[in-house]
């Protein structure tokens, strides 16, 4: 089942990597029965950008060889950490992996990232390469078996280069897979491409510097921690490392033959050393997902150490025995915990990498070879005593001059609380050096798009208008006049544009973005059909975004749609008890739009496997009356604020598509996607649906005897997620 699990996962990315465009196509199964029938490759759709700031399209079908019969390698042939139980802090998280996910240790789009820094010369960070680029044939020639192309002796390969460097990360004889919880899966997927869990303006939004939320918080904060355990374990760092240098040998036999080639045609041209760029490329990613996590954790602390200092400060200095204190004492302490785990734990080593020179000084987050020999809790420990010691000394000797009522005093107080984080600090510069690299001004999904700008600002003013970066958005709900609906627009629009409060480089693309409006009356459809108008906003999607007017304006694998729920998400304020409900974050419960999946095909199951399983949930039914999470259907609702912030980013990215925001959503009570998730902001989510249930269970059995059709129908629905019931 792993073998053909993993050859199902390479076809898909191989041919996701060969169109090579800013759209988003399979890349990670669900490890269970039915991934075995492998995946589903998504039509590769055209970029938006003029070709210096994207690569070209192949396809790679004929080079996906695939073997149809059973295959007799165990599924213990990827490696599992789903019954790890990870450090006392990070626990949680590796407790709740309830949704097994086969995850490649290098994210697949990496090398579609890499081919782009070839063209563009632009590093994850920002920066630039001083080495020499390729050309666009050049580029081009990484798709085709280098029997097409390279003189001999260099052309003995039947398979592009994209495909052997693919394999290095999908197959199971690779061994770069591993099997881990789905909830640690997309974080680090996040944290891969630069992104992080909550953005600055989502925290605020989601009150979570609020004490009555610290659980959620120190979550959210734990799970940056629990990505860089699970990668740092010794067996998959070394994978990793290893899948490194298998990729620097394919690129070494592919410059190999490209120099021969420039050689034979234009001596002149220097010679390009693909594993110097390889190791480049890879240094800057891991410097920007560790810097960019790091500073994002100490952020967040920050912000929550503040709030909980000002809270003690309404507290009676001599009310030390209290539940509040002694929660401010555990709730301090857990935040320490966190800084030094952070601290510790934050590193992506690359010794051992083909071409990497370790520096003489220690450089934050990439290389500290004396991290084992720091004992952080003694030093801390230690530090912080003696500190205390001479700050209350201190504050003694002023207090004979100032009174002994000076030592109670909000100031004092603060004094020698900071004596914990001015230690944290200090020992902070010992562990990550005294200047650790810093995130990059843009974020590198939003350097993307800038780059594409600036190459469509230089071509030809007549040829500009050809170019965008947009999403199509159509209508479905007509259940108004034109002036509330114009209103509705406008209120649609302006919610998907509030984001990107503390997102680098948020302001300088948000003009950039664009929506693109269609009608579903002019679609010839009955509007009153939910399906029916899917299906058709769908055929018109698929055939505008190969068209002249929209194949470099729009995103191709996903379109949105606003339909009835959408207008009361906007208009009917009676969800907003939901965010007011102890335990539901505020952020969470926010309008929302339709997010349709353009090449979404449902799954077809056996006949004789449909009659097991319902012959099973008959079975089961009575015995256990506890819901089935609902499957993916093709769409997600999604928070309209979160479409430019997290959705069309992580298309653009190609580090995710429509269906793996659905696990993250169908526990919500409302089945909208709120971002990334944390076990306690699920908890009460979990409870509200069960007891939803319990009440739809009985209205069901009801309608069953009343009317049997509609008691179809509403179990359909349920079970497809097309309703909240």
């Amino acid at each position: 089942m792993a073998a053909r699990l993993s050859r199902g996962l390479l076809q898909a990315n191989c041919r996701r990597i060969g169109g090579l465009s800013l759209r988003a196509t399979p890349r990670i199964a669900i490890a269970s029965s039915s991934a075995s029938t492998g995946f589903l490759a998504r039509r590769n759709v055209r970029n938006t950008a003029p070709w210096t700031s994207r690569v070209p399209q192949v396809n790679f079908a004929r080079y996906a060889h695939t073997d149809s019969g059973p295959s007799e390698e165990p599924q213990a042939a990827i490696p599992s950490v789903v019954e790890v139980k990870g450090n006392p802090v990070t626990e949680k998280h590796w407790t709740s992996q309830e949704l097994p996910t086969v995850d490649p240790l290098i994210e697949p789009q990496t090398i579609h990232h890499f081919i782009e820094l070839l063209a563009s010369g632009v590093l994850p960070n920002g920066k630039r390469t001083d080495l020499p680029l390729l050309n666009r044939d050049e580029i081009d020639l990484f798709m085709a078996p280098s029997t097409q192309w390279a003189p001999a002796p260099f052309n003995k390969s039947d398979l592009p280069a994209i495909y052997n460097m693919m394999s290095r990360i999908l197959s199971v004889e690779s061994n770069a897979l591993c099997q881990v919880g789905f909830n640690i899966h997309t974080v680090k997927n996040r944290l891969w491409e630069g992104l992080v869990p909550v953005s600055a303006g989502r925290w605020l939004e989601k009150d979570l510097n609020n004490p009555a939320h610290f659980d959620i918080a120190h979550e959210y904060l734990t799970s940056v921690i629990a990505v860089f355990e699970y990668l740092n374990i010794g067996p998959l760092r070394n994978k990793m490392r290893d899948s490194f240098n298998r990729m620097s040998d394919d690129l070494q036999d592919m410059q190999d033959a490209l120099n021969a080639r420039r050689k034979a045609q234009d001596p002149s041209l220097p010679e390009i050393n693909l594993p110097a760029l390889w190791m480049e490329f890879f240094h800057a990613k891991y410097e920007v997902m560790t810097s960019t996590s790091h500073s994002w954790v100490m952020a967040r602390l920050s912000e929550m150490r503040e709030r909980l200092v000002n809270d003690l400060m309404a507290l009676s200095p001599d009310d030390t025995d209290s539940p509040e204190f002694k929660k401010f004492t555990e709730r301090w302490q857990a935040l320490i915990s966190v800084g030094s785990m952070a601290d510790l734990n934050i590193w992506m080593f690359m010794d051992g990498y083909n071409g990497y020179q370790a520096p003489s000084e220690v450089v934050g987050g990439l290389h500290q070879p004396d991290l084992r020999n720091i004992d952080v809790n003694s030093e801390l420990n230690n530090l912080m005593w003696e500190r205390l010691r001479q700050r209350i000394e201190a504050q003694d000797e002023a207090a004979k001059v100032q009174g002994p009522e000076v030592k109670n005093l909000e100031p004092a107080r603060r004094e020698r609380i900071s004596v914990t984080t001015e230690v944290q600090d200090e020992l902070r510069t010992k562990i990550r050096g005294a200047s650790p690299p810093q995130p990059p001004s843009a974020v590198p999904w939003i350097q993307l798009v800038l780059r594409g700008q600036q190459s469509v600002l230089r071509q030809p003013e007549s040829e500009r208008s050809k170019y965008g970066f947009g999403l199509a958005i159509y209508r479905s709900a007509y259940d108004m006049s034109d002036e509330q609906w114009e209103t509705l627009r406008r209120d649609v629009e302006a919610h998907l544009s509030a984001w990107g409060n503390g997102v680098p480089g948020a302001d300088e693309v948000k003009p950039l973005f664009k929506l693109h409006w269609f009608d579903c009356k002019d679609l010839g459809v009955d509007t009153k059909d939910p399906s029916a108008v899917v299906e058709a906003a769908k055929k018109h999607f698929q055939e505008i975004r190969s068209s002249g007017g929209y194949e470099r304006k729009i995103d191709g694998s996903a379109f949105l749609l606003v339909d009835p729920w959408t207008v009361a998400s906007y208009t009917n304020k009676d969800a907003a008890p939901l965010a007011t409900e102890p335990g539901n974050l505020p952020g969470d419960f926010q309008p929302h739009v339709l997010a349709i999946d353009a090449d979404f095909k449902p799954r077809d199951t056996p006949e004789t496997e449909k009659n097991d399983e319902s012959a099973k949930s008959e079975t089961d039914a009575d015995a256990n009356k506890q819901p089935q999470p609902a499957e993916y259907q093709g769409h997600v609702r999604i928070q309209g604020n979160l479409v430019w912030s997290e959705l069309y980013p992580l298309l653009s990215s190609k580090s995710a598509e429509l269906e793996h925001l659905w696990p993250l959503a169908r526990d919500h009570p409302e089945k909208v996607y709120t971002g990334l998730t944390v076990p306690s902001q699920v908890a009460p989510w979990k409870e509200h649906n069960s007891l939803k249930s319990f009440m739809a269970d009985g209205f069901t059995d009801f309608l069953k005897k009343k009317d049997p059709k509609a008691a179809e129908t509403l179990e359909r629905m349920r079970k497809s997620g097309t309703t909240s019931l």
